[in-house]
């Protein structure tokens, strides 16, 4: 029977984590041939803004899985309420905020990309408020280990 824990989601998160390391590694691989037979050849410059703006936001998703996974391997040593973990979940909502942009700027040419840089910029708000409760549970973890 299968009893749900938080480790155990942890783990479960940091397959997935690694499944999307795998497959954004075949998309960048495999995005021109992906763009070519949807969009056709009526769609080339559809296709180019598209491709441009994913490759200038690989950087950023490499990035971001990494410090998915590096988090994930945190709470999976319970080493949770670090400064580590709030440096990571900022770094995370960095790598939102230059996708929300590299988006927007792409987005002024190709419309739907607006949708793709309001969803990280929403995303780098959810993370900021994190990083912020975060920091703050380990300001108040050092002031407890202080107490005697």
């Amino acid at each position: 029977m299968f009893l749900y824990t938080d480790l155990k989601s942890a783990k479960v998160t940091l397959v997935i984590s690694y499944c999307f390391c795998v497959l954004l590694a075949v998309l960048m691989l495999t995005a021109k041939p992906i763009l070519s037979w949807f969009y056709g050849p009526q769609g080339a410059l559809s296709m180019k803004i598209i491709m441009i703006a994913f490759y200038v936001c690989c950087p950023a998703a490499w990035v971001a899985l990494g410090g998915i996974i590096k988090l994930l391997k945190n709470i999976l040593k319970e080493e949770i309420f670090c400064e580590n973990t709030v440096f990571l979940i900022r770094l995370l909502s960095w790598c939102c905020a230059f996708v929300c942009v590299v988006c927007f700027g792409f987005g002024l040419r190709y419309f739907p990309l607006l949708i793709f840089s309001a969803g990280a910029g929403f995303m780098m708000l959810i993370l900021r408020v994190l990083k912020s409760v975060m920091a703050r549970a380990t300001e108040i973890r050092k002031e407890n280990e202080l107490t005697v």
